[in-house]
């Protein structure tokens, strides 16, 4: 799953859009998990979550390859 880096932003603008995405996926998987949980009465397995961190981490690693470094 790659996602999309706007090409009109700055580096800095880049790198910032980078962190914001990855706290808003990361929040999101927060929330759904806790939710998630309430609702079944049961713990998640902790494995399920930490391939989803994962998942997400690649993704804002891969975006964070392909934003040019200057200097």
């Amino acid at each position: 799953m790659t996602v999309p880096v706007h090409p009109a932003l700055s580096r800095d603008g880049r790198l910032t859009d980078i962190g914001d995405r990855l706290i808003e996926s990361l929040e999101a998987l927060v929330d759904r998990h806790r939710s998630s949980r309430a609702a079944a009465g049961e713990a998640i397995p902790s494995e399920l979550i930490a391939a989803e961190v994962a998942q997400h981490l690649a993704v804002a690693r891969s975006a964070l390859q392909r934003t040019p470094r200057l200097g």
